[in-house]
């Protein structure tokens, strides 16, 4: 038996075919028609009735994040089984004993090229990729990202905690920043500030200050050349302030209002010399009033916000009995070096949110926390996985900064994008099928693959 190809005047028809000799001559008999060729494809003719669907999984945004993957490319230098954490985390994020079975519902291991998969292997690879160099996986995502930063050089640097168990844990419980009392462990991430691409990010226990994080980052910090480096108060210090300068590094950093603040500059200020139309200054949701000073080779600028000064008062006065710094209230000191106006140095800092939109998909979408594997190993594992998947993140919300809609949105909208596998159960011919993407699916999709 064999196919041929029949050409009529209403096209190239397929069908299966076998030689019989009929009166001492060799004929062709036409067993049964397979199909139509059309554009060279062959295109199956199957009766809707004898069909059955053999199988359903999610593909189009396990294909998008596939495609983000390979121009971050990370695929080839990742071992495959991380992938599938990074793929999953990006999706329904399964916990590590249901992932085997979850993952025969979606197209991610087809994507990865992998047969098999089993849990003892997603352990295994857990505790191996502890060991992994991920600085030189950090470096490499940079490298592909940083091209897409015209234009600016800033980054923004924080630090958030999450809780984690484990008797295999070191670690005293402490109270959080949610109050909680449990066992911490904090992340340090910069991020550039234009996209939210990012840059590095660092591990640490959770008794450790930020002001000593910033002291074992610095070096990071100094070799990417970026400035200024935007960050929150609680990484000022004289000491930190002092290695700055030496370094010849920039930066926007808030400032603790100590009692050095306090009788130096707070001291003598006069609301109503700096409550005046000249020092206002308006922000996205609010206005401030600005007195600025020169400080260490730099400005120390004071920042009074009349809407908040009885707010916070409010809540002082509930809680203590005396005035005490209740004249600091609605005061706030920022520091600067760089060649800004001031007021720009203000809106540049208070539009510092990239750094919590990152940390929240981090700790929401992607699930930082709460960390559910228990082995320290495990732990610093699924922390590198979350910084891979917000890379992704990062990089489809710059593919989708044209439309308005957000990356974790987009992704739960191409859920529906299913590859369905039917089968012919007369012939036992089996074939797949994408569900016809909607118009938003479509743009998504375009977006990331510039159609």
């Amino acid at each position: 038996m064999f196919v041929r190809r029949i050409k009529t005047k209403s096209g190239i028809y397929l069908a299966e075919v076998e030689n019989k000799r009929v009166g001492g001559k060799v004929k062709q008999h036409i067993i049964k028609y397979i199909g139509k060729e059309v554009n060279g494809k062959v295109i199956r003719k199957v009766s809707t009735q004898d069909v059955d669907v053999v199988n359903v999984k999610r593909y189009l945004d396990v294909e998008i994040i596939d495609k983000l993957v390979d121009e971050l490319g990370i695929k080839d230098v990742l071992p495959k089984e991380i992938l599938v954490f990074v793929y999953a985390q990006l999706l329904d994020r399964p916990g590590i004993n249901k992932l085997e079975e979850w993952l025969n519902n979606t197209e991610i291991l087809n994507f990865l090229g992998i047969s098999e998969i089993t849990t003892a292997k997603l352990y295994n690879a857990l505790t191996k990729f502890d060991d992994n160099d991920f600085k030189r996986i950090e470096e490499h995502i940079r490298d592909v990202l940083l091209p897409y930063e015209k234009d600016s050089k800033s980054i923004v640097l924080d630090v958030t905690d999450t809780y984690f168990e484990g008797k295999s844990v070191e670690g005293k419980p402490r109270k959080g920043k949610e109050e909680k009392v449990k066992k911490l462990l904090q992340v340090g991430l910069a991020v550039t500030k234009q996209y939210g691409f990012p840059l590095l990010h660092r591990y640490y226990d959770g008794s450790i200050s930020n002001i000593k994080i910033f002291q074992d980052m610095l070096p990071q910090l100094w070799a990417l050349k970026y400035d200024p480096i935007i960050m929150d108060r609680g990484f000022m210090a004289e000491e930190n302030l002092s290695d700055i300068l030496s370094l010849k590094m920039k930066v926007i950093a808030g400032v603790k209002k100590n009692r050095y603040f306090q009788s130096h500059f707070l001291e003598d200020i006069k609301k109503d010399d700096i409550y005046r139309l000249e020092n206002r200054i308006k922000l996205k949701n609010t206005e401030v009033y600005l007195k600025s000073y020169r400080y260490r080779s730099g400005k120390l600028l004071v920042i009074y916000n009349p809407y908040l000064e009885p707010l916070k008062r409010t809540r002082y006065y509930e809680m203590h009995q005396k005035e005490g710094v209740a004249k600091y209230l609605g005061y706030s000191l920022i520091y600067h070096n760089t060649n800004m106006q001031d007021s720009e140095v203000i809106k540049t800092y208070y539009d510092k949110d990239i750094i919590e939109r990152a940390f929240r998909q981090m700790k929401g979408v992607l699930s930082l926390r709460p960390v559910r594997v228990w082995m320290q190993s495990h732990i610093r594992s699924h922390i590198k996985i979350c910084y891979l998947a917000y890379a992704v993140l990062a990089l489809l919300s710059y593919k989708l900064r044209e439309l308005e809609i957000s990356a974790p949105e987009a992704l739960e909208k191409l859920k529906t994008g299913y590859k369905v596998y039917l089968k012919d159960e007369k012939t036992g011919f089996e074939w797949s099928k994408v569900v016809t993407p909607n118009k938003l699916q479509d743009k998504i999709i375009c977006s990331v693959k510039k159609c």
